[in-house]
């Protein structure tokens, strides 16, 4: 295989690797520690690039866009969070000013630490500032934890259709090996590129363990389904709302909502929650720990992420314990979920809470079809315990491996 640069070939492998927004050194300590921090449930992404960097004694330099700036120097090894410029929203040019002015701060230090390669994060800055890694003969690899747009919804506007041109050609002639953890986020990188990406597909990873203790699932009145994850009208929290009101005037009381989790919306759906006089139907719980969490998902019957088409969703992580749980999950192709858990999932029509609703009702209806859902959520959810589906193996194949022994190794 053509090597990307001449620091491939000669030099010790060296990455700086751009996280994401999460509190980098506090997750390295743990991983040092071997502590499993007990608001994962799943076994996180940083310390499986932690993992990789130490099987191989890979010198790096891993960094955080974390609010509070922190800096952990181990031996050779550099792990910091260093904030973006500001946190407050930002629109137009302020945008797009932040995210370049980041990508300048990564590359610095990316030339001072010697980095033959950089890791970086979706959501980190503008893929086409990538150049600048280029430019200094550093391999550079995107690491999609989100898909680029929405599917159907592609970006609109002159702004963001130059971005996106720009950005096809940063994956062009920049940056072929791409990871991701969706066959989607492949399928978008790729049309960006025009087909010349070569993209490394992986799984979350969790320990099975943690769910042993939960039993299968039988179908009972009332139906309880699940919503676990961030507190935002972008992720459907509020259609939620919608379709309880459906369901409980066609069958009340047959039907009962846990919603799990933290954001900006948690008191506006409080508010709407009770002035909409569904407190006997829906339940928040708030930010769980992954005991209580778990405990949640076994009093459950359903999955729901119902994520609308504003949000760029990579494949949730809600997704893969709700089939390691024994949990069907019904959502819409905007989880790009449907390659993954073909068999254990329903599909709603997105942006949709009147067809969300149809499904819920129709499956409460249906005990031998509810059935063979559960039973196909053990033939998928091996890929999220299987280590070989995981990061670690991913860079392991992205940085190492020979593209003629990809084949089987890629999750099914």
């Amino acid at each position: 295989m053509r090597q990307e640069t001449r620091k491939e070939t000669h030099q010790p492998m060296r990455v700086l690797s751009a996280i994401g927004p999460g509190d980098v050194v506090a997750a390295y300590r743990d991983w040092q520690g071997q502590v499993r921090t007990l608001s994962e449930t799943s076994i996180t992404f940083s310390s499986q690039e932690f993992e990789f960097f130490k099987r191989h004694g890979i010198a790096f330099w891993a960094i955080s866009s974390a609010p509070t700036a922190a800096l952990l120097i181990d031996g050779g090894n550099r792990i910091e969070n260093r904030p973006r410029a500001t946190t407050k929203p930002m629109s137009g040019l302020a945008f797009h000013a932040v995210q370049l002015l980041y990508a300048l701060s990564l590359w610095v230090s990316a030339v001072r630490f010697r980095a033959t390669h950089a890791v970086v994060d979706s959501g980190t800055t503008h893929w086409f500032a990538l150049v600048l890694f280029k430019l200094a003969g550093i391999a550079v690899h995107p690491n999609f934890h989100n898909v680029y747009w929405p599917v159907g919804y592609e970006p609109q506007g002159a702004i963001k259709r130059a971005v996106l041109r720009l950005d096809g050609l940063a994956f062009r002639h920049c940056a072929r090996r791409v990871l991701g953890v969706s066959p989607e986020c492949g399928r978008q990188v790729n049309l960006l590129s025009g087909g010349v990406t070569q993209f490394f597909d992986y799984r979350a990873q969790f320990a099975g363990s943690d769910f042993a203790v939960l039993a299968r699932p039988v179908l009972a009145t009332p139906m309880r389904i699940v919503f676990a994850g961030r507190i935002e009208a972008n992720k459907g929290v509020f259609d939620i709302l919608t379709m309880c009101e459906l369901l409980a005037a066609r069958q009340p009381g047959g039907f009962v909502f846990d919603i799990c989790g933290t954001g900006g919306a948690s008191a506006e759906l409080a508010t709407q929650i009770t002035a909409r006089r569904l407190a006997g139907s829906v339940t928040l719980h708030g930010k769980l720990i992954r005991p209580e969490l778990l405990k949640v998902y076994g009093q459950s019957h359903l999955v729901i992420v119902p994520t609308r088409s504003t949000f760029c969703e990579g494949l949730p992580m809600v997704c893969a314990e709700a089939v390691i749980a024994g949990r069907p999950v019904l959502t819409s192709r905007l989880s790009n979920a449907l390659d993954a858990l073909r068999g254990a999932l329903v599909e709603a029509r997105a942006d949709d809470p009147a067809d969300y609703a149809d499904k819920i009702e129709a499956l409460a209806a249906d005990p031998v079809r509810y059935a063979e859902l559960v039973r196909h959520t053990a033939s998928v959810s091996g890929q999220f315990m299987n280590p070989e589906f995981g990061l670690t193996a991913a860079l392991e194949r992205c940085l190492f491996g020979d593209a003629a022994q990809l084949a089987d190794k890629v999750p099914a």
